[in-house]
């Protein structure tokens, strides 16, 4: 289910409209070409009045029926009487104030978009593996938010997400985590939600103290921070993405120190999980080329989890690869990973039970 953002022309740069893509997926559509065909399985509406002439709203005003059946939220100026004369002729709608609060705008569409993403969980999902993947993706949407509005990171949120993650995998397993983040909707946190449960049980696994797997199962949440300036159109696309559209993502490291270079309340080693992850220890890596010890382990880490999360994953335009395959994969990418670190990935996984992989004992 898609929202549909429906405008005349282009939109404005400060209309709310265009940070809507960030957070859901979403179609521009022309006012003039508004139909069933373009409205398809839209499951609300924002129209975008600002700008709008009468050919457009003539259009739309004719296709009417065919967005009149799903929720229509409006946005205008109070100021203005002719948007508010436009709106209030269309019928059925909420009209919503453009300046208002963008988090209300959220909040309004949210509420028709979503649902409770634990409904999609495996029906035995254990208390402790859903109460960690509910806040881990509470934390998420807030660092979305933050940095669309150029708010502070929620810290405390980001150390109680990795402390509760932390206390999931040694609990119930790292199988059990990652069943419960592949049902979620968005690729994008999907992946992110991947890389800091991996990060964490390899970290655990490599005995590194508590303090140190929170940090980069922190870093793992905060790693693609970067993307949150690509709208989910382009992250989350059916298709294969376009030499621009590919270009683009692969400028995320340089966003994410865009981002986080101001926000002195993010950890330096959370800063280089997320500005470094695609930096390899042969010097061949972007965006800086860095090499060897100017790559710190726990970059290391992120680096080993976040290739294996993307070739396991699957994509609408790829299938996903097995692990064996993946890590034999990664095997052959030779120098450019930490294969001391793919070796204990590899140990990890397939050196005990997948599926336990690694509940600790509980106490007596």
């Amino acid at each position: 289910m898609e929202l549909v953002l429906i405008s005349d022309g282009q939109l404005s740069l400060d209309s709310p409209v265009r940070k809507l893509p960030f957070f859901f997926p979403a179609r521009l559509i022309e006012m003039d070409k508004v139909s069933p065909d373009t409205v398809a399985e839209g499951k609300i509406a924002v129209i975008e009045l600002l700008g709008s002439s009468d050919a457009g709203l003539t259009a739309l005003k004719t296709s009417w029926d065919s967005i009149a059946e799903i929720p229509v939220i409006c946005l205008v100026s109070q100021k203005n009487r002719r948007e508010v004369i436009q709106a209030a002729a269309l019928g059925k709608t909420e009209i919503l104030e453009r300046d208002a609060p963008f988090p209300l705008l959220l909040k309004r569409v949210n509420a028709h978009m979503g649902g409770d993403i634990l409904e999609a969980l495996p029906r035995k999902t254990p208390a402790s593996t859903a109460a960690a993947y509910k806040k881990s993706n509470t934390f998420l949407e807030s660092l979305c938010l933050s940095t669309v509005e150029g708010a502070k990171v929620r810290i405390n949120l980001m150390n109680e997400s990795a402390e509760d993650m932390l206390g999931a995998l040694k609990q119930d397993g790292l199988s059990c985590w990652l069943n419960a983040v592949e049902t979620h909707h968005s690729a994008t946190y999907c992946h992110s939600l991947q890389v800091a449960g991996l990060a964490g049980m390899l970290a655990k696994h490599l005995g590194w103290p508590d303090e140190d797997c929170k940090e980069v199962i922190a870093g793992g949440l905060v790693h693609d921070i970067g993307k949150m300036r690509i709208p989910l159109t382009i992250l989350d696309k059916a298709g294969k993405l376009t030499s621009e559209e590919r270009a683009m993502v692969d400028k995320h490291p340089q966003f994410g120190r865009d981002i986080l270079k101001t926000r002195l309340e993010v950890a330096p080693n959370i800063k280089r999980m997320a500005i470094q992850h695609h930096e390899y220890v042969d010097g061949t890596g972007y965006p800086n080329r860095l090499k060897g010890d100017q790559i710190i382990p726990k970059v290391r880490l992120i680096t080993v989890c976040d290739i294996f999360a993307a070739l396991t994953e699957e994509r609408p335009y790829r299938q996903s690869v097995p692990a064996r395959t993946a890590l034999d994969m990664m095997r052959n990418m030779g120098p450019k990973l930490d294969q001391k670190i793919v070796s204990k990935l590899d140990d990890m996984l397939f050196g005990r039970a997948f599926g336990a992989v690694t509940r600790e004992a509980p106490a007596a």
